[in-house]
């Protein structure tokens, strides 16, 4: 995976599948978190790392997220 196609690709999408900026906060952390994981497929993050990386409450977080899975720029699973 390539940092740099990843975000030209994410910002194209964008004028298609607009977000907010938060959830585009989140996007950048999670991008950044895989990028140090050397681009696992699965990358697991406490929502306590992004609410902390990104300034957000977790209802705030949740709502953000629900954006980025609702137009496909994230999968998530729910850790049990």
């Amino acid at each position: 995976m390539n940092l740099e196609k990843q975000l030209d690709e994410f910002y194209s999408m964008l004028d298609y599948r607009p977000v907010s900026s938060n959830a585009i906060s989140i996007y950048f952390v999670i991008l950044t978190i895989a990028k140090k994981s050397g681009w696992k497929s699965d990358v697991k993050i406490a929502n306590s790392i992004l609410t902390s990386k990104c300034k957000l409450s977790i209802s705030a977080l949740q709502r953000a997220r629900n954006e980025l899975i609702t137009n496909n720029y994230i999968t998530y699973k729910k850790r049990i």
